[in-house]
């Protein structure tokens, strides 16, 4: 047997029915995008990382009291300051009877004025002769320990921000 061919009815009927499909196969073909490329690796080392703020520092925000400094050291009970925090001894606080309550404070040795350090009041101390108890770590920082005492200049401060 001989093959035949299809009949034009067939024909026409296969014709049509794969022709859309192949139109619309390419019209989506060309409606394709290229592909983009992705982020290309970067060799370069990273960026240092922005250098922190500059420290404020302090200047002086009032007139410098001069007389008598001693350090104390409460008992073993917890003992809350006149501002309601307990007291800490390594802090560096400080109790006075004339400076008004979370003032900063520089304090400075007369006898050795390389010595100083900053406290903050937070504590109410009697009448005296004295014008400032300190904590044990303000004296330990003076280097009053052992002395118990010594006559200093006190000097309130603010913070200044150095930009």
């Amino acid at each position: 047997m001989e093959p035949t061919a299809p009949s034009p009815r067939r024909a026409a009927r296969l014709l049509f029915s794969y022709l859309p499909m192949a139109l619309l196969a390419g019209l989506l073909s060309a409606c394709a995008a290229r592909p983009v490329p992705g982020p290309q690796a970067s060799i370069a080392p990273p960026a240092p990382a922005p250098a922190p703020p500059p420290p404020p520092f302090m200047v002086a925000a009032g007139p410098a009291i001069t007389g008598t400094a001693s350090w104390y050291r409460p008992g073993p009970h917890l003992h809350r300051t006149c501002t309601g925090d307990y007291f800490t001894g390594r802090a560096m606080t400080a109790a006075s009877h004339t400076i008004p309550l979370g003032t900063r404070v520089r304090v400075a040795l007369l006898d050795d004025t390389s010595r100083s350090v900053v406290v903050k009041v937070d504590d109410c101390m009697p009448r005296g002769r004295r014008i400032l108890d300190l904590s044990e770590g303000a004296a330990e920082d003076l280097g009053i320990m052992n002395a118990g005492i010594a006559r200093v200049s006190v000097t309130p401060v603010r913070l200044v921000d150095s930009q």
